[in-house]
């Protein structure tokens, strides 16, 4: 059921796109386990457009996202903070780094344009309306990575390579235009306020626990252990700016599989055509080191590390110092290949405060993670819960392998201390 408000917004996008008689069919846009803070709606305008004179049928495509109905749910997920967010980034933000770059002479292809259109961008935090409408990226065949899949090769480069346009646009800005990007710097950290000290906060510290629980070497399970004690402290140590000072960016903060969608050039998948970031509720100042490590050891195992990992970071870097050249800054001054080991040192044990709770989501079976309103609810009532169900046999098996390769990962880096 829509609102009057999303109606109304949709009635003035169908007419501002054109569209003359029409019909607006909608249905749910997202599947159980694949969205946690918000609603997704799935709208179809389809209708007539006077085209040269001539009557057109077309359709359009396009994703409303909004927060939950209900109102204590929205109060426990802070619906107000993470919406204000993203429409900010796609208000805000994005447009002036897609301007930025304009201005300096990028062709398309060498700039970061990795993310849908939007049509209307509406908040109202005095009566909590908040309206995101954008392209749903799947009517150009653009699709979400299977999340239980280990990815492949040619699509996590392809995000380092995005990624490393993205920061790279922040370190030219932040040099060249100093004034605006001191705006967007001021974007402080949601993740420990909405995630780790509100409706998720058990499903951290569990997983963490759980993580713990898995691990054969004693050293590796007290120093998770050790985590799990100051959790809050550690999440809010690393994401608030205390440590952060030095190569501060603006990081998507949640790329982790299921935020990107991928198109191919031809039926069969055999060639990654273009890529597409979701889903900027928690974008925020932050070193470009946060965004690699959750992607990387959420996306990959220790077998495709062993291989790729130098293999990943240089196209990232490749990819960032290319984009800070072409924007007419200095990509060693700003951020050497030297600064990036050092910072993913700095950060390596934030890897281990979230990629337990992104591993155990990505693996388990949906029909084993709660219904996001039952869940929500008990929260509310504060009783003690886990969204995720007890694991099976065969599950609890994979996520133990991947904890423990995980730790023997960190340790050989040199990200963490044992």
């Amino acid at each position: 059921m829509l609102s009057e408000a999303l109606k109304n917004t949709l009635h003035r996008v169908a007419k501002d796109e054109g569209f003359g008689e029409y019909e607006i069919e909608t249905k749910i846009g997202s599947s159980h386990g694949d969205n946690y803070v918000g609603i997704l709606i799935a709208v179809t305008i389809s209708g007539t457009k006077n085209v040269n004179n001539q009557s057109k049928y077309e359709e359009l495509s396009l994703i409303c996202k909004t927060p939950p109905v209900d109102e204590n749910r929205r109060k426990i997920l802070k619906s107000n903070l993470v919406f204000d967010r993203e429409i900010y980034v796609y208000s805000k933000l994005l447009p002036a780094f897609t301007s930025f770059q304009q201005n300096q002479g990028l062709s398309e292809a060498d700039s970061f344009l990795s993310f849908p259109k939007v049509y209307a961008c509406e908040a109202n935090e005095k009566d909590g309306n908040y309206i995101l409408i954008m392209e749903d990226m799947r009517s150009k065949n653009y699709e979400m990575w299977p999340k239980e899949k280990e990815i492949s090769l040619d699509h996590e480069l392809r995000i380092m390579t995005e990624l490393g346009k993205f920061n790279g646009v922040a370190f030219a800005m932040k040099t060249q235009r100093p004034d605006q990007f001191a705006e967007f710097n001021q974007m402080n950290d949601l993740f420990v306020d909405v995630v780790s000290r509100g409706l998720f906060r058990s499903l951290v510290l569990k997983s963490i626990e759980r993580a713990a629980n898995a691990l054969k070497n004693p050293k590796y399970k007290q120093f998770m252990n050790n985590i799990r004690s100051n959790c809050e402290q550690k999440l809010e140590y690393y994401l608030s700016g205390t440590c952060n000072k030095d190569f501060t960016v603006i990081g998507h903060s949640d790329c982790w599989s299921n935020n990107f969608l991928f198109q191919y050039f031809d039926k069969n998948k055999t060639q990654l055509k273009s890529i597409c970031f979701l889903d900027w509720q928690f974008t925020h100042s932050c070193s470009p080191a946060l965004d690699l490590l959750y992607n990387i050891f959420s996306s990959t195992d220790k077998n495709f590390r062993e291989k790729h990992y130098e293999q990943l970071l240089q196209a990232y870097h490749s990819s960032l110092s290319t984009t800070i050249e072409k924007l007419g800054s200095d990509p060693d001054g700003l951020f050497s290949y030297e600064n990036l080991q050092n910072e993913l040192k700095k950060f390596g044990e934030f890897t281990l405060l979230v990629v337990p709770m992104l591993l155990l989501v990505k693996i388990t079976n949906p029909k084993d993670i709660k219904p996001i309103g039952d869940y929500s609810a008990c929260v509310e009532r504060g009783e003690e819960i886990d969204l995720i169900n007890n694991l099976d046999e065969e599950t609890q098996e994979k996520f133990s392998g991947l904890i423990n390769d995980l730790f023997d990962d960190l340790v050989r880096l040199g990200y963490i201390n044992i």
